[in-house]
């Protein structure tokens, strides 16, 4: 027996005149939720609002990363984090850097790591000031342990336009025309949002970014398909469950358009999301709970690494608890929306869903409305 036998359709008219008597003669509208300026969440929407037929933005499983920070100041220290965290189930480590390391810290830093097995990431203001330090002591390490660097993967959080006055274009052009050759695997450029307050702004200046790297570059001679291959997108994830998996569904919608009018391949944006700090509060086990709505609108909007805040970050003196299990928290729930949920083997799950496909185009047309304006 067809399901429809079952269950006739309804049309978006009886579901209308239902929710209208259920509202008892408030408007419709009253249901309607003011994201920002430019987007609206309408929860009545209907298949016959949208484009027909939906598709999946991925037609490949979303098997993202997971990443765990580790404060390098001591190379010993930071070490034993790190192989803590490795043995534990996380897949990459970001290394933040506050002071330049010697060879011998980076040796400490690294020892026992399986350097062409795991996401290395570095962040800090050594990466800020110097990218190719970086690359170099990671060349160094690859040399002595016989490691091709073809194998090793990762990122810089490397942001000229972001953390300096004037950016000098000739390095960078050489730095990611060295990097691709030499360390291919490698994001050599970071895009951070630096407004979330409103989603379509926010991913508007990732554009602008984007755009600005892309056409400084070509100038010089590197192409634009180097350029966006070099580029890594800093998303921050907050609380709005649906708004989050939209904000990146959309953003990648618009990342390809980016490609498409360089004529460059069509690759979807490496993005790594990170945790909004202005999300958590002192109720720390609340906390718990966010960080899992969290991590997995940003695995269902497609994120290709995610890093989970601990619970009591920054307000360990509210808990009894050893840091050590806020981090394995942090870490146990992208282990659950992996190995027990199993989104990782899912492409683009969220397909399909009125609602959040209806938030992804106004989030997307916003954002490119913004991002053409400023062009």
């Amino acid at each position: 027996m067809h399901i429809q036998s079952i269950f006739p359709p309804v049309s978006k008219a009886d579901w209308l005149a239902q929710v209208a008597k259920d509202l008892k003669g408030a408007p419709l509208e009253s249901l309607h939720w003011q994201v920002s300026e430019g987007v609206i969440a309408n929860p009545l929407v209907a298949a016959e609002d949208l484009p027909s037929p939906l598709y999946p933005l991925s037609e490949t499983p979303n098997n993202w990363e997971i990443t765990e920070y580790v404060f390098a100041e001591d190379a010993a220290l930071a070490n034993a984090q790190a192989l803590e965290a490795l043995r534990a189930g996380a897949e990459g480590i970001c290394f933040h850097l506050n002071t330049p390391p010697d060879e011998a810290f980076f040796s400490v830093l690294l020892q026992d790591i399986y350097l062409d097995y795991i996401g290395l990431h570095f962040e800090g203001p050594v990466v800020a000031e110097n990218p190719s330090l970086i690359l170099a002591l990671l060349d160094m390490e690859a040399r002595k342990r016989g490691i091709s660097k073809t194998n090793l993967r990762g990122s810089l959080h490397y942001a000229p336009l972001q953390q300096a006055a004037r950016t000098d274009w000739r390095f960078l052009a050489d730095f990611v025309h060295m990097a691709r050759v030499e360390f291919p695997n490698f994001k050599v450029i970071s895009i951070a949002e630096t407004d979330i307050l409103a989603p379509e702004a926010s991913l508007s200046d990732l554009l602008i970014h984007a755009q600005t790297y892309i056409k400084k570059l070509s100038e010089l001679g590197v192409s634009p398909s180097v350029t966006a291959a070099a580029i890594q997108f800093n998303v921050q994830i907050g609380v709005y469950y649906f708004v989050e998996i939209a904000r990146l569904r959309a953003f990648e919608i618009l990342w390809l358009n980016i490609l498409k009018g360089w004529s460059a391949p069509l690759e979807a944006p490496v993005i790594a999301a990170v945790f909004n700090p202005a999300a958590y509060s002192d109720a720390v086990f609340t906390n718990m709970i966010k960080a899992t709505t969290m991590a997995m609108s940003a695995a269902l909007g497609g994120a290709t690494q995610i890093t989970v805040m601990p619970y009591d970050e920054g307000r360990e003196h509210l808990t009894e608890y050893p840091k050590a299990f806020a981090r394995r928290i942090a870490r146990n729930v992208q282990h659950l929306l992996k190995m027990e949920s199993n989104i990782h083997v899912l492409n683009d799950p969220a397909a399909g869903s009125y609602y959040v496909e209806h938030l992804t185009h106004q989030i997307a047309r916003a954002s490119w409305e913004k991002f053409s304006a400023a062009q």
